[in-house]
């Protein structure tokens, strides 16, 4: 548990118990539930637990319990692998202080902190910080959804570029496209959250006469939401039609390989059908006593390779 203070124009952590208990944003990390239990009677407000956040259902993500709005959203966060892990997190905005509760480490929690003396909204009350915390993930949410884009780019350029991908190289790319396509639906999952919990914030500040500028940032948060929702759209496109294009890359390679076995092997078919007719043990085969037999049958041979190779390169089949 880290409570901050409203101190000047930003936010600093809390060190005392006094400071603690006039604390403007308490954010909790994985908490246990005795510590929950303990909190909730503390602060009036039943928290919700591990097994509350993980609810999918719009009721139980968004809701007011005794008239404090509990709204929880999905969040990316990057694992020590590069990956992403999504997770639910949740805002409980009181009158006096904002509570999150979180089980992972989303980079906002840790960057807004040092960012909010620079917010436009001011951290003096709970709704002020709370608007600067959103804000904050938008943009965090913005960078990823860059720099996917950029890596979905790079993958493109691999796969259509000039020089012909060996097979190693097309499963490194399918295996980017996958993660590439695992990344794009977190965002969007994450941004639908984002959107629902800010259209459900607008609507219980509006109730409770928030200022005009507060709930316009709202509103602006909603539009940048919606754009980047928009654009993660785009990308998953995007994903798709490289998938579907390497997929028909392999298959052109393949069919291109078959082609080449099923051509030698037509090729090879009268060949062998000449020389399984001088392989066969008739006593009486004029062929076996003249002297230019041997050469006639290997030419023969040979001739009958070649026109179907003929036949097949005039046919553009080759």
């Amino acid at each position: 548990m880290t409570d901050y203070i409203h101190e000047g124009d930003g936010l600093r952590a809390a060190q005392t118990d006094d400071e603690r208990r006039r604390a403007i944003w308490v954010d909790l990390e994985a908490p246990g539930h005795e510590m929950l239990t303990r909190l909730s009677a503390r602060f009036g407000v039943a928290l919700p637990t591990r097994a509350d956040q993980d609810e999918i259902e719009q009721s139980s993500r968004l809701y007011l319990e005794s008239g404090v709005p509990v709204m929880t959203v999905l969040l990316p966060a990057r694992t020590d692998a590069g990956g992403l892990q999504s997770a639910p997190v949740s805002f409980v905005l009181m009158a006096e202080r904002l509570v999150t509760i979180r089980h992972h480490a989303p980079r906002p929690f840790a960057s807004f902190p040092e960012k909010a003396a620079r917010s436009a909204h001011g951290c003096a009350t709970p709704e002020a910080v709370l608007a600067g915390l959103v804000e904050e993930i938008i943009d965090r949410l913005a960078d990823i959804t860059e720099q996917t884009g950029h890596e979905i780019e790079a993958v493109s350029r691999r796969i259509f570029g000039g020089d012909p991908l060996k097979t190693e190289d097309y499963r490194a790319a399918l295996r980017e496209i996958g993660r590439a396509e695992g990344r794009a639906m977190q965002l969007r999952e994450s941004l639908m959250t984002l959107e629902r919990m800010l259209g459900f914030l607008s609507a219980v500040l509006g109730e409770r006469g928030a200022g005009k500028g507060l709930r316009a940032a709202l509103k602006s948060q909603y539009r940048d939401a919606r754009t980047i929702t928009e654009q993660a759209g785009y990308l998953q496109q995007k994903i798709t039609f490289m998938l579907d294009a390497a997929l028909g890359l392999i298959n052109i390679e393949q069919n291109a390989i078959i082609k080449i076995f099923s051509v030698v092997a037509v090729a090879f078919l009268p060949p062998t059908l000449v020389a399984s007719s001088y392989g066969m043990n008739f006593v009486h085969m004029p062929e076996l006593d003249w002297p230019l037999g041997y050469p006639m049958a290997i030419g023969l041979m040979i001739v009958s390779a070649a026109v179907p190779l003929w036949y097949f390169r005039k046919r553009g089949w080759l």
